[in-house]
C-alpha cells in the first residue's frame, strides 16, 4: 500500500486518509501564505513540514533530510518587514526600498551561521549540519534535538533546581558560551526557551539570531526574552554597548529563575526601582557566594557587572578568601563547662574574623567555675517564678472579641429593618417625582444608554498589549483571537514601513478578551527615490515604480525622432522641471511625476514644401504612419495619385532644392 509522509511528526504513515496515524495530524490542514507550503522540497534534498516559530529575523520548520533518512531543522532568513511571499509560489519578494537592508541582514545571517558551522563538534551547541541559496533567500539545516525546553524541564521538576544540580548539570554549556564568546558571537537570548534538556541529560543553546533582532530599534521585528534582556538590549544607542557581558546578565538571570523559581524583573523596570531580591532570601539554602556572584551578573549596570563568562563560573564555584572565617564553639560535656574549646571548624559567613581570649570572655559574666558544681545542681537550688499577669490582661482578648461580635449584629440589624420596613409617604413621592422626571428624557438619551449597555457588560478579562514599535503583520498573527486589530495605514518618517506607531487603548490598561483595538501603522518614509528608467518599456518602468511606492505619476507620449526605441522611457519632469534617477519624491506633497515615453508608433517628420496649403495637406496625410525613408521623397509619385488630370509644375515643387528637369520628370 502507498504510504504518505505526515509533516508535523514527519513519518511515514498508510495513504488510507490524510489524518496521521501517529500523531493524528491532518496535511490538508490550513497553512500561513507567507510562509513555505508543507510539503515543498528544497535543494532536492529537504521536505519541509509545518511552521514551528518565527521572528522578525525568518521562520523555523520541520523538515526531512531524504540523503541521512532523519528530522532536521530548517531555518529560512525571511524578515517580513522587508520581503513578501509571491503568490503560490515560494520565491521571496524584497521590497525595492529596502533592498539595501535586506542584503545586509543576510549578509550578516549567513556570517554568523557559517561561524556556528565551524564549532559543530561542540556537543553543547545545536549543530549546523547544511546551508544553500534557494527562492533569493538563504537557508539553514540545524540538527533536531530530541528533548524539551529547559522551561518545560523545570515544570516537570517542581518549578526550580537545586544549586546541586544545576553544578552538574550546566558547566558544560558554560563553557560552551565562553568558546563562541572567543570566535566573536554573542547569543543575546539565553533565557529557559533558547536552552534545550536532551534526552540524555545534556543541555543544549539554540536561538542564535543576528544582533538587530536581539535589539530593540535595530531595524527588525524584536524577540526579546521579558526577564532575562539585558538593559543595553533596549536600546540601539551607540551609548549602550553590546558585548560578553550582555550574555553575563542572561546567564545569571537563568541561574536565579533555575535556583529560586522566580523570573528576575524586567531589566529597563529595575533601571527605575531595583527591589530584587537576593537568591539566597528566598532559598536558604544557595551558597552566599553563589547568590552575591548572581547578583553581581544581574547587575544592571554593564560596567559595574561581571565581564566574562570565566570571571562569572569562578565566583559560582569558588567563594572568596574573604568570606572564609573562623569560629570557635563551646562543647558542653556531661553538662560541665570547661575553660578551654573542645574543636575549631571553618564556616562562611558575614561576620568579621575575631579571636576570643577566655579571660576576655569571662570577666564580665557570673563565675560559674564553682570545683565541682555544675549546672545541674545550681537548678535544683533554685525554684522557677512565674511572672504575674494582671486581671487587664486576662480580660483583654474576650473583651475585642465582644466588640466586633456586637458591631457585626448592629450592622445585620440596620440591614434586616432597611429591608423589612415599610416605605414612608416622602420616599413615595421622591419615587414618583423622579419617575416622572425619568420620563421626560429625550428619546436619543435613551437609545445611547441601551447601545452602550452591552458594553458595561463585557467582562475586562485581558490587558492591553504594548504594540508601539511593533510590526503590524507579526503582531496580528501573534495575537490572533486575542484581540481583533484594524490598522488605519499613514506615512510616518520616524518608523519604518509597517510598525505600528499609535493604538487605541494604552498598554496596561484592561480591556474585553477578543475585543477590536486600533493602530496607525507606518507606510514609511514619505520620501521615495526615483528608480533607473534605462532601457526601461513603459510596463516595466510602471511595475518599478510601484515598487519604490510613488503613487502619483504620469505616462506622457513625446516623439524622440528616432532618438529613442518605441515605447521605453525618455524623460523625467515634477512641476516642469527634469529630475533624474536617485532623486527623492515626496507622496504627502502634490507633486506628480511625469514619464515621457516613446511611442510605439513613430510618427515621421515631413519635408519642406512650398506648395500651397492644400495640396501640402494632401501630401502629408499618406507618410504619417510610414517609417522613416531612406531615399529622397522625390522619389515618389504622389502627384499622378492626388492629381492625375491637372498639371502639376506650378502647384507642386516636393524640395527647394530640385531642379527644373526633376519637375518635369514629375510632371511627365
Amino acid at each position: 500500500m502507498k504510504k504518505k509522509f505526515c509533516y508535523r511528526c514527519m513519518k511515514e504513515y498508510e495513504a488510507v486518509t490524510s489524518v496521521c496515524s501517529n500523531c493524528g495530524y491532518d496535511n490538508n490542514s490550513p497553512y500561513d501564505k507567507m510562509y513555505l507550503a508543507p510539503g515543498t522540497v528544497l535543494h532536492n534534498r529537504y521536505i519541509v513540514g509545518v511552521l514551528l516559530s518565527f521572528n522578525g529575523e525568518g521562520a523555523t520548520y520541520i523538515a526531512y533530510d531524504k540523503s541521512v533518512d532523519c528530522k532536521v531543522l530548517l531555518r529560512e532568513y525571511m524578515p517580513l518587514n522587508l520581503c513578501s511571499r509571491m503568490e503560490n509560489s515560494s520565491v521571496v519578494s524584497v521590497n525595492y526600498n529596502y533592498l539595501a537592508k535586506y542584503k545586509s541582514f543576510m549578509a550578516e545571517f549567513s556570517d554568523l551561521n557559517k561561524s556556528l558551522a565551524k564549532l559543530r563538534n561542540n556537543a553543547s551547541i545545536n549543530q549546523i549540519l547544511d546551508m544553500f541559496s534557494e527562492n533569493n533567500t538563504v537557508y539553514i539545516i540545524s540538527e533536531y534535538i530530541e528533548g524539551c525546553k529547559l522551561i518545560d524541564y523545570l515544570k516537570d521538576n517542581a518549578g526550580e533546581l537545586s544549586w546541586e544540580q544545576v553544578a552538574k548539570l550546566f558547566p558544560p554549556l558554560f563553557t560552551t558560551i565562553g568558546i563562541i564568546h572567543n570566535e566573536g558571537i554573542i547569543h543575546r537570548a539565553i533565557s529557559p526557551d533558547t536552552v534545550y534538556v536532551t534526552s540524555k541529560g545534556e543541555v543544549k543553546l539554540s536561538g542564535f539570531c543576528i544582533s538587530s533582532v536581539r535589539t530593540i530599534g535595530g531595524g527588525l521585528e524584536p524577540e526579546l526574552f521579558k526577564g532575562y534582556a539585558a538593559p543595553e538590549q533596549y536600546s540601539s544607542n551607540t551609548s549602550s554597548r553590546q558585548g560578553t557581558w550582555t550574555d553575563v546578565y542572561g546567564i545569571s538571570a537563568l541561574l536565579y529563575r533555575m535556583i529560586t523559581g522566580c523570573m528576575p524583573a524586567e531589566s529597563v523596570e529595575r533601571l527605575e526601582i531595583d527591589n530584587l531580591c537576593e537568591p539566597c532570601i528566598l532559598n536558604p539554602k544557595i551558597p552566599k557566594h553563589v547568590s552575591r556572584a548572581i547578583m553581581d551578573g544581574l547587575n544592571v549596570c554593564s560596567s559595574n557587572r561581571i565581564q566574562t563568562v570565566t570571571e562569572l563560573v569562578t565566583r559560582l564555584f569558588k567563594p572568596a578568601d574573604d568570606e572564609v572565617k573562623t569560629y570557635t564553639r563551646f562543647q558542653n560535656v556531661n553538662n560541665n563547662i570547661n575553660n578551654s574549646y573542645d574543636s575549631t571548624r571553618t564556616f562562611t559567613n558575614e561576620i568579621p574574623p575575631k579571636t576570643y581570649q577566655q579571660t576576655d570572655f569571662y570577666s564580665n559574666q557570673r563565675n560559674y567555675d564553682d570545683g565541682n558544681q555544675d549546672i545541674e545542681d545550681n537548678n535544683q537550688g533554685e525554684e522557677y517564678e512565674y511572672e504575674k499577669v494582671s486581671t487587664i490582661d486576662r480580660i483583654k482578648i474576650p473583651l475585642i472579641i465582644g466588640i466586633l461580635l456586637f458591631a457585626i449584629l448592629m450592622i445585620l440589624g440596620i440591614t434586616l429593618m432597611n429591608v423589612l420596613s415599610p416605605r414612608s409617604e416622602d420616599d413615595e413621592r421622591s419615587s414618583s417625582s423622579y419617575a416622572s422626571m425619568s420620563d421626560n428624557i429625550i428619546e436619543a438619551t435613551i437609545e445611547n444608554s441601551e447601545e452602550t449597555e452591552p458594553a458595561t457588560e463585557e467582562k475586562l478579562d485581558a490587558v492591553v498589549p504594548d504594540l508601539i514599535n511593533k510590526f503590524y503583520e507579526l503582531t496580528a498573527s501573534k495575537y490572533e483571537g486575542f484581540i481583533t486589530l484594524e490598522p488605519e495605514y499613514e506615512y510616518n518618517n520616524d518608523y519604518d514601513e509597517g510598525q505600528i506607531f499609535w493604538q487605541e487603548f494604552e498598554s496596561g490598561s484592561l480591556f474585553h478578551k477578543g475585543g477590536t483595538m486600533k493602530v496607525k501603522v507606518s507606510l514609511g518614509t514619505s520620501y521615495a527615490t526615483i528608480p533607473d528608467y534605462s532601457s526601461c518599456t513603459v510596463s516595466e518602468y510602471e511595475t518599478l515604480l510601484q515598487n519604490a511606492k510613488i503613487q502619483n505619476y504620469q505616462f506622457v507620449e513625446e516623439d524622440s525622432y528616432g532618438y529613442a526605441s518605441p515605447d521605453t522611457v525618455i524623460r523625467l519632469e515634477i512641476n516642469g522641471n527634469t529630475v533624474y534617477s536617485g532623486d527623492k519624491v515626496d507622496n504627502l506633497k502634490s507633486e506628480k511625476l511625469i514619464v515621457y515615453y516613446q511611442p510605439s508608433v513613430v510618427t515621421v517628420a515631413p519635408e519642406v514644401t512650398t506648395a500651397p496649403e492644400t495640396s501640402a495637406t494632401e501630401y502629408v496625410t499618406e507618410p504619417v504612419t510610414e517609417p522613416v525613408p531612406e531615399e529622397p521623397a522625390t522619389t515618389e509619385t504622389v502627384p499622378e495619385e492626388t492629381q492625375p488630370e491637372e498639371p502639376v509644375p506650378e502647384e507642386t515643387n516636393p524640395t527647394e532644392e530640385s531642379s527644373d528637369t526633376e519637375g518635369s520628370e514629375i510632371v511627365e
